[in-house]
């Protein structure tokens, strides 16, 4: 698995992109209310990201987006709710 994604990546739409200046691989940060951290944008792929969304996978230990994510826990099962919340991203 690692040889096929060695590194997390912020996945996003390529016009997203290009309205802040980034392309495939360059640097952003991605930053919330709780923080920040750098990531490489991945525009490419079999799955275009919707407009007006950008995600970000947990396996990378050299991106801590949990920093940046929402720290709520579902009531019932307990389970961290990492699963979404308001960002913003500019070119690093």
């Amino acid at each position: 698995m690692h040889r096929a994604v060695p590194a997390a990546v912020l996945w996003m739409h390529p016009e997203d992109a290009a309205e802040r200046d980034l392309q495939r691989n360059d640097l952003a940060w991605i930053e919330s209310r709780r923080g920040r951290v750098q990531i490489r944008i991945e525009t490419g792929g079999r799955n275009t990201m919707p407009k007006g969304t950008v995600y970000a996978p947990f396996f990378d230990e050299g991106v801590f987006i949990n920093k940046v994510a929402i720290d709520a826990a579902c009531p019932i099962s307990k389970e961290p709710d990492f699963k979404k919340c308001a960002v913003k991203v500019v070119k690093a």
